[in-house]
């Protein structure tokens, strides 16, 4: 039996899509010392070689992509957009504004000076950011009719024009930002971690250690003895220590006799006491050395207790706006924060950091106590087994229904597009669910799925269509394009850096992190966090990214409509 191999790939649009996925995925996981294209660049590359050779798929493939990735951009972004324009919201706004518009403007400059046609100057500007909302933008405006589609041309062959200026232009914007970030502190001869360290001592907080918070703590129970213990409390006993760490919730329960008793700094220890601490391994050994207390024992009253972990989507107006240190998680509750997410980016576990509506919280805890503690925080994203699709569903519809309104100025209608329509609609949903969560279920596992299937999607559609004409368009403006690409793609990092230093006087290594979340670069911002030692840049990053892609979708649409 023989099996042609291209005609069955060439009536199975399935069969390719998947195809290109895994070999993209294999492609992207590479590593060049420290660096790797990461899985977007891997799809589009071998979508590219698919597309060259004339594989093309069921044009609804890459819709459904485009609609998943850009309502969960905008259902992401929803939490954040408020939040942005608290603590140093005005400077990461700023800086955010002054990304997309500088660039925007840049693209536009050099489209007129080496006579770019738009959908190749909507292209160079996707690419050399490496932002797909800009490329879902521009395309979009082409599909719903938004650009007026020259004599001779077709809509078909704008948005092959898109994607080949995005695929010509993208590596270099992943890998030259990528080499920037890491040379440009030593170019400026920027000591990074000092200046990270800096800033966490300005704030309270030494912001890496967090490794050893992330420890898993284990309940074990110890006997008071007779010698030194008598009459004294807790806060006397610990004094030495614990007090040190904030740490007199690690102790869970306090035994005296057959009597549980509640346990406070104030309580008084007698001898033949049995004490019962929640904490880590290593702080089990302190406490035990420390405290000179008596043998472990085993009393199921005090050691049988059932130990969980939660996550938890931060949204009550009480913990909203407060520090980690003003919530005592520890001290109050015997639990323990050993993870903090923004935006799907992990935050410094420092006293000093603000917690944010529509933050995500690892804990971990006795059962009890982690329930009493959720009820304050706001609400256990592990209890959503289930996304509610329903919510899902007609947040997109609503979306696409936002996206054919058009108003009529001097005989042109204009509109947003299904993408801005979609953006609308996502970050509204995402915002009523961070403070309403009676609705709108999505665990973070159904919103990975469902951003980074929907991106793949849409670059594996945008890699076959550039594929086609990607050696024709190499050779008549590639190398301009790619030239302009690298423009592009430093300039605005480097005039960004300059604003933010001089005019906003901001901390070296927070502004790198909020460059790197203004040209929504999440490889970038690891070289930064790896180079500083430190996870402050992350606060940076969480700060801009949300914004930036907002407006960079807005900004793809507009290029082409000039």
């Amino acid at each position: 039996m023989t099996i042609d191999f291209f005609q069955l790939f060439s009536a199975n649009s399935v069969l390719v899509v998947f195809t290109i996925i895994a070999i993209g995925y294999v492609i992207g996981n590479v590593k060049i010392g420290q660096f790797e294209i990461g899985i977007t660049g891997g799809v589009l590359l071998c979508a590219l070689v698919f597309g060259h050779f004339g594989f093309q798929i069921d044009p609804i493939v890459q819709s459904i992509g485009f609609t998943l990735f850009i309502y969960s951009v905008g259902w992401q972004a929803g939490p954040q957009i408020i939040n942005v324009l608290r603590q140093d919201g005005l400077s990461y706004l700023t800086i955010a504004l002054f990304m997309s518009l500088g660039s925007f403007a840049l693209v536009v400059g050099l489209a007129l000076v080496v006579d770019l046609e738009n959908a190749l100057a909507a292209g160079l500007m996707a690419g050399a950011l490496t932002s797909t909302p800009t490329l879902v933008g521009a395309q979009n405006a082409v599909e719903a009719g938004l650009v007026p589609i020259p004599a001779g041309s077709t809509s078909e062959a704008i948005i092959e024009s898109i994607s080949v200026g995005y695929a010509i232009t993208y590596i270099f914007g992943t890998v030259g930002l990528l080499l920037l970030v890491k040379l440009l502190p030593s170019l400026l001869k920027i000591d990074l971690v000092e200046k990270a360290q800096d800033f966490a001592k300005e704030r309270g907080f030494v912001a890496e250690d967090s490794a050893k918070e992330a420890e898993r703590p284990i309940l074990r129970a110890y006997e008071v003895p007779s010698v030194d213990y008598e009459k004294k409390t807790v806060a006397q006993a610990s004094s030495d220590f614990l007090s040190q760490y904030q740490d007199y919730g690690a102790i869970y329960k306090l035994k005296r006799g057959n009597d549980i008793i509640d346990v406070s700094p104030d309580t008084t220890l007698e001898p033949g006491d049995k004490l019962a601490f929640f904490c880590s391994p290593k702080l089990h050994e302190k406490i035990r050395e420390e405290m000179k207390l008596g043998r472990e024992v085993l009393d199921e009253d005090l050691v049988d207790a059932v130990v969980d972990v939660v996550e938890v989507v931060v949204n009550s107006s009480f913990a909203v706006g407060q520090t980690i240190g003003q919530l005592a998680i520890q001290q109050e509750h015997g639990c323990r924060l050993t993870r903090l997410t923004r935006s799907q980016i992990e935050m410094p576990l420092s006293p000093s950091t603000r917690v944010q509506r529509g933050d995500v919280m690892y804990l971990t805890g006795e059962r009890a106590a982690l329930q009493q503690l959720v009820s304050i925080l706001g609400v256990e994203e592990r209890a959503a087994v289930e996304t509610d699709l329903l919510t899902f569903a007609a947040g997109i519809v609503v979306g696409l229904f936002i996206g054919q309104i058009t108003v009529r100025i001097g005989g042109i209608d204009v509109g947003i597009g299904n993408a801005g329509g979609l953006l609308v609609s996502g970050i509204a949903v995402g915002f009523l669910r961070a403070n309403r969560p009676t609705f709108g279920r999505m665990p973070a596992a159904a919103r990975f799925i469902l951003m980074e299937l929907g991106l793949l999607f849409f670059m594996v559609g945008v890699g076959l269509n550039a594929g086609g004409g990607i050696i024709e368009a190499l050779g008549a403006v590639g190398p301009k394009l790619f030239l302009c690409g690298v423009v592009v793609t430093c300039i605005p990092l480097l005039v960004g850096y300059a604003f933010g230093r001089i005019v906003l006087n901001m901390n070296p290594a927070l502004l790198l992190g909020a460059l790197t979340g203004a040209m929504t670069s999440t490889p970038a911002l690891g070289i930064v966090q790896q180079a500083a030692k430190s996870s402050v840049p992350s606060l940076g990053y969480a700060g801009t990214y949300a914004l930036a892609n907002v407006l960079l979708t807005a900004l793809g649409t507009l290029i082409m409509l000039l």
